[in-house]
């Protein structure tokens, strides 16, 4: 007996002869062992025997259980949770014929001798050509033709016999398969039968199906088939390649996935057939010997989705899967010819190593990135791979992958820190920015590999419901995958398959954004002409502060320093507006989605959500989304080269130090940014908007400056306004550049910066408005007259015989218009004078 866990061997028993035993059982108390032989019969056929034996007595002789059979048989001990009773059941398998349950009695004579009686024999499943014991749960999976068809039809059913304590068994399930005609029997199989021990699997070498489970009631079929793909027919002695395929069907998700690799040369195929584990608790790992091996997301917490795929580019072609097993989970794997015993695993550095393949696929990274935030929280890796994108920021998928991060981050972020009342709340979030209906395709060292997904149309049909069981509600795997499963409660048994749970859309809140932001005037708020507002940007504030006790050490960055000081020049700005937009959207989304699907909640034991819950989850999603965005903003200008902890400023005097080389690897990086950042709908940091502007002012040529202005892309606040014109020189070339950049702006900013210019254009211009105000019957009251001044100006400027002047002239027009108060004359008779200079220079 080998117990994996610790790499130990017990010997049970040392038999007299060598005998080619080749699967065994032992039953719960260790006390008789039930073992099949393999031998050839008249040199060419191998026959199989079954045999018990009782270990209690000494030199025993083996029973012979008058087994001879050309078809792989196998034996397995049932085992008992109550052991008090003395009768011993062990199945019996014999491939296309049948499945027999043995009752096996200890008839005690005396002290040192006992005898073992079989009471009596029940076929428990007929013809069948696959089979599966599942020691855990102590269910049997086969499968079986229907009783109007044949062994050479594909009528085929997968079903679950699920064995109990008590001399009772039911049937819990039952799969319709799709199965390829099989006209060939064990006779005449070129590659016969795998005698494969464990996991018990009774078949021959042209069905290969596995399946995995676990107490979460998670069910998923694995299939695995060669085919010749019919665009390139070929003969039979003439076949070259094949394509190699699988399904895995998770019924616990109603879903299939399919996978194909196209073009196998034939003993690559037959090299490199696969293992199925179980990675963790939410993985399933397809391994392909020297090509591939696949990361499947599955687990039940969420949708199956974020599928990883890793090519094998360094394994040595020397392990042939068809003479290797898996012995329990997590990848351990027996070499059944050398019985050597070796791990197969991802590892982080594999990951890594695949996401920076030149070319990859965009869904693989996502899938890699997903793996790292949502199932590892391995922050350390995820500065790794971010540096990775940094490092070709040109490429069109650089803000997708920043976009898996931020949505990836805040999920998990959110999730963590949930209570348990409300975590169910945490289905109806973003989880990731892939489509999981999506199909992948990829090279793998020269092979095309496809993955695709699909629904089954009706998975609760195929499922017993918990009522329907010997004992009613049960607890085991089979009531928590029908809870599992869509539509799925154990209180409404016939409920109709719903659609899936839609998960809240941060795209949706970005076309709301895009129109509300066309109403949206923060100038109407600014600070430069009306007090502070009673809220101001305190609700992202204290909505920071809130999460500064929640958020896990897990997810801060190598430095939280931003490149600039959070402060807008607005009270309601863009920030507020838009943590506003996401609040009040996603808790009318979680109160809808709550309300609507209460009743099948995974886990009857929680309580249903209520509106303190909903409140509670909007909350920290929004104050997460804030965080996250600071966090990545932090990490992206620090891997763009700029240390702000090294820095001795920050903000425009930051951009106004570093050389040129770093503005513009910094601008190309936050660029990305913020596209990532708009198109979902997170809030920016505050200050950033004013910062990047004034870092694409430095950056990009006059041109293409107005090009990002016009489109909305940089925003002229007042503060990198007042910054851009100091830096501008007010010659001819630099008062254009002036005025074009004046004329984008809102009158009532321009109006305010064109106050603060002391320059003749600035002086005219301003003239020329006040002047169009008073003639169009718009009031505007200078805060300064001095009539006096202005009499003397006038005299100088326009000497006249009648002491009449044509500036005289046009003031007494525009009194006529406007009374006295309500006229500036020391700005018109600057701007007159002004201009007059300018018109004799």
């Amino acid at each position: 007996m080998f117990f994996y866990t610790i790499n130990k061997i017990q010997v049970l028993v040392t038999l007299k002869h060598s005998i080619n035993i080749i699967q065994a059982s032992i039953n719960y108390k260790n006390s008789v062992i039930a073992y099949i032989t393999k031998e050839l019969f008249e040199g060419h056929t191998d026959y199989y025997h079954a045999f018990l034996l009782n270990l209690k007595q000494s030199n025993a002789v083996p029973m012979n259980l008058n087994i001879s059979s050309p078809r792989q048989t196998m034996v397995q001990f049932l085992y008992k949770k109550r052991k008090q009773s003395e009768n011993e059941r062990f199945l019996l398998f014999i491939h296309e014929t049948s499945i027999i349950l043995y009752h096996l009695a200890e008839n005690i004579i005396n002290f040192n001798e006992n005898i073992l009686i079989v009471k009596k024999q029940e076929k428990v499943v007929n013809q069948f050509s696959w089979a599966q014991w599942e020691p855990q749960y102590q269910c049997l999976f086969y499968i079986h033709y229907s009783s109007t068809s044949n062994i050479d039809s594909s009528d085929a059913s997968l079903s679950a016999l699920q064995f109990h304590d008590e001399p009772h068994h039911e049937t819990v399930f039952n799969v319709p398969l799709n199965l390829p005609n099989r006209s060939k029997t064990a006779e005449n199989l070129p590659n016969g039968y795998f005698d494969i021990p464990v996991p018990l699997c009774v078949h021959d070498s042209m069905l290969d199906i596995r399946v995995l489970s676990d107490a979460r009631g998670f069910v998923a079929v694995c299939h695995y088939y060669l085919y010749q793909g019919i665009s390139t027919p070929l003969a039979a002695n003439d076949l070259k390649s094949v394509n190699m395929a699988f399904s895995v069907t998770l019924l616990h998700h109603g879903n299939v996935v399919h996978c194909n690799i196209a073009n196998i040369p034939i003993n690559l195929a037959y090299e490199s057939r696969p293992i199925f584990t179980m990675q963790g608790d939410q993985h399933i790992m397809v391994h392909f010997p020297n090509l591939c091996t696949l990361l499947l997301d599955v687990g039940p917490d969420h949708e199956p989705s974020c599928h990883i795929v890793v090519p094998n580019q360094n394994e040595k072609r020397c392990r042939r899967s068809n003479i290797a097993t898996t012995i329990g989970s997590a990848g351990t794997v027996i070499d059944l010819s050398t019985a050597i015993i070796y791990k197969v695993k991802i590892t982080k550095q594999h990951l890594v190593e695949a996401f920076k393949i030149p070319d990859n696929n965009l869904n693989n990274q996502q899938a890699i990135l997903h793996y790292f935030m949502v199932h590892r929280r391995d922050t350390d890796i995820v500065h790794q791979l971010l540096n990775s994108i940094i490092d070709n920021v040109v490429n069109i998928n650089c803000s997708k992958l920043l976009q898996e991060v931020l949505i990836g981050n805040t999920y998990a972020q959110v999730k963590q820190n949930l209570l348990s009342d409300a975590v169910g709340l945490a289905r109806y979030l973003p989880i990731t920015i892939s489509n999981y209906f999506a199909p992948l395709e990829m090279k793998i060292n020269g092979h095309t590999l496809t993955l695709i997904q699909e629904s089954l149309e009706n998975p609760r049909v195929m499922l017993l419901s918990p009522r329907q069981r010997l004992i009613p509600f049960r607890d085991d795997l089979w009531t928590r995958l029908w809870e599992l499963l869509p539509g799925g409660s154990t209180v409404a048994d016939n409920a109709s398959s719903r659609p899936e749970i839609p998960r809240f859309s941060n795209i949706s809140v970005a076309n709301k954004l895009n129109i509300s932001l066309v109403c949206y005037q923060p100038e109407v708020l600014s600070r430069c002409c009306t007090p502070m507002s009673p809220g101001g940007s305190m609700l992202a504030n204290s909505m920071a502060n809130i999460a500064i006790s929640e958020i896990s050490h897990s997810l801060q960055f190598f430095s939280t320093n931003l490149p600039f000081i959070e402060v807008d020049t607005s009270t309601a700005s863009k920030q507020e507006h838009v943590i506003s937009v996401n609040l009040r959207e996603l808790s009318m989304h979680l109160l809808k989605q709550s309300s609507m699907h209460s009743n099948k909640l995974r886990n009857r034991s929680m309580s249903e959500p209520n509106a303190m819950h909903v409140h509670a989850v909007a909350t920290k999603y929004v104050t997460s989304q804030l965080e996250v965005s600071r966090l990545l903003c932090a990490h992206l200008t620090l891997a763009g080269g700029v240390d702000t902890r090294l820095q001795k400023f920050t903000g425009f005097q930051l951009i106004d130090t570093i050389d040129e080389d770093q503005r513009k690897s910094l601008f190309t990086i936050l660029q990305r940014y913020a596209h990532a950042i708009d198109t979902l709908a997170f809030p920016l940091p505050q200050g950033f908007s004013s910062f990047i502007t004034y870092l694409g002012y430095k950056v990009l040529p006059q041109n293409m400056f107005n090009q990002h202005i016009r489109c909305n892309t940089f925003s002229l606040n007042i503060d990198v306004m007042k910054k851009i014109l100091i830096d501008i020189v007010d010659d001819k070339e630099g008062v254009v550049k002036k005025l074009d950049l004046i004329q984008n702006l809102p009158h009532s900013r321009a109006k305010r910066l064109m106050n603060q210019w002391s320059h003749s254009v600035s002086t005219i211009l301003r003239a020329r408005e006040h002047t169009a105000d008073i003639l169009s019957g718009i009031s505007s009251r200078p805060t300064q007259r001095r009539h006096t001044k202005y009499r003397q100006s006038t005299t100088l400027v326009f000497p006249s015989q009648h002491r009449m002047s044509p500036l005289d002239t046009f003031l007494e027009l525009l009194t006529a218009k406007a009374v006295l108060a309500d006229i500036d004359y020391n700005l018109l008779v600057d701007a007159t004078v002004m201009s007059t200079s300018n018109i004799l220079s």
